[in-house]
């Protein structure tokens, strides 16, 4: 009499790849908007302040340009702590489905 036995595992099919080091790729890209926004409040800076510029309107632009600047510096913090967040959850995402569940169905003949 022949049995028919069946046995269902997970089995990696490729091996785990760490993918954190895209972060410092993505990373780069928020430190050059850093870096461009810096040289152009630097500039705004530079024409209102250093120019002497006096006024109502030169006051609201400066206050204007400190709130941009702590907005945009807030918004790239944040960025980056989502984006370490998102490249590690990619991560794993990659990882569950370099994984494979498989049954094997085979006949188990018993020895004689």
């Amino acid at each position: 009499m022949k049995d028919i036995e069946s046995i269902t595992v997970t089995e990696k099919i490729v091996a785990s790849e760490n993918l954190m080091h895209k972060k410092q790729i993505l990373r780069k890209y928020t430190e050059e908007i850093f870096k461009i926004d810096k040289t152009f409040f630097n500039l705004m800076d530079d024409i209102i302040v250093n120019e002497d510029q006096k006024g109502e309107i030169v006051e609201a632009m400066k206050e204007e340009t400190k709130k941009l600047t702590t907005y945009n510096r807030n918004l790239l913090e944040h960025i980056d702590k989502r984006m370490n967040k998102i490249v590690q959850r990619l991560d794993e995402q990659v990882d569950e489905i370099k994984s494979q569940r498989m049954t094997i169905t085979y006949e188990n003949t018993p020895s004689a």
